[in-house]
Formats: structure tokens, sequence, C-alpha cells
């Protein structure tokens, strides 16, 4: 799909990007964990990069998040890519640099090459300074594989097991999430957005 909003409303929604952003103000972090955090300022780096690399590619994923929404489900990739990381080093897992490199040239190739790479970053949602961070999770997780599971599992099998143990880490991590963004989910390892009515507003349904 094809943006077609015009300049301003492109600018409008960075700005938007921006005030959520900073109606967080009154900390410096966006999570806070035993071992580590992601600031406010890392995620607006990734949410304008994101952003800007849509406008400048002219390039809008199918579904894409927007908003809120854009910035709760980045968050929750970097809590889940700080947990893996972890989860490798508990379990002696150490990332070759090599292997890392080896990982970016091959996806280059799929994607036709280096001056492709802008647009399918945009397609995908990744900033490409987080580029390298995402090919190491990949990494990760297929080095927990046969920690996790048996030679024999299926796919299916193994994400629910490794949704388990990241639930886990996430747990003895104490995920604590500033309530601007919403409520983390140890059980699913997902963040629960923020009502922003403060319970005036209830589903009918439940």
């Amino acid at each position: 799909m094809k943006l077609r909003k015009t300049k301003a409303v492109q600018i409008g929604a960075l700005l938007v990007v921006g005030a959520i952003l900073a109606g967080c103000a009154n900390s410096s972090s966006a999570v806070s964990m035993k071992h580590g955090s992601v600031s406010i300022s890392n995620l607006q780096s990734t949410i304008n990069a994101i952003t800007a690399e849509r406008i400048a590619t002219n390039t809008m994923p199918q579904n894409a998040l927007t908003g809120a929404d854009l910035v709760r489900a980045q968050l929750r990739l970097k809590i889940i890519s700080f947990l893996l990381h972890r989860g490798a080093s508990e379990k002696g897992i150490v990332i070759n640099p090599a292997e890392v490199v080896a990982n970016r040239a091959k996806i280059i190739t799929q994607i036709g090459g280096e001056a492709a790479l802008p647009a399918a970053l945009a397609n995908a949602s990744i900033a490409a300074a987080d580029l390298d961070r995402y090919i190491e999770d990949i990494i990760i997780q297929g080095s927990l594989r046969p920690i996790l599971v048996a030679q024999t599992a299926s796919d299916q099998d193994f994400s629910a097991a490794l949704q388990k143990y990241v639930s886990e880490i996430g747990a003895r991590e104490k995920v604590n999430l500033n309530p601007r963004y919403g409520t983390w989910v140890v059980a699913t390892s997902d963040i629960n957005p923020v009502d922003a009515t403060n319970g005036a507003v209830t589903d009918p349904a439940k």
C-alpha cells in the first residue's frame, strides 16, 4: 500500500507521536527492569526513524500501526528483545558478530540489494539503527530452540515454549512499564493499552 497523505498530515502524524512520548516527561524511562531499562529518548528515536522511513520511501505497510499503537508495539519489541538477550546470557549463548554480518548480507540479497533496504525496513516497521538488534534476536531464538524443545518439536510447540521462557524472564526482571504506555502483562509478554477514559467507558460485551 502506498502513502497517499499530504505532507502536512505526515508531519502531523510525527507531532502526534511526539506528544504521546512527551507526555511521559515525568520519567526518563519508558520501562525499567531489574537489569536494564529502555529510555523514552531511545523509543522516540525508533518511532521517529520508522515514520521518517515511511515518508522518505513513500511506503506504508499493510495494516500499518500509527500513533499510540505504533509506540506500544515498538516498546513491546524492545522489552522482548531485552528479555531474549537476558535469556541468551542465562543459557550461555554468545552472539558471533560475524553471524550478524552474514545474516544482514543474506537479508540484503533476498530483498534485491542495498538500495531496496530503506523501503524494506519501512515495510517491516524496523528502524535502520535497530536492524542488527533485530537480527541478533532472530539468532538468539534459533539458538534457544534446541535448548527449549526437542528436535522433533513443531514450530508451534517451540513458539509456546519460547513464550513461556520469555514470560519467566520477564517475571524475574520485574518489568515496570511507565503507566502512560499501559500495563505489562507478564503471562503474555504484551502491553495492555492505557484506558484513556479511566473506566468511564466499558465494553458492554464484557
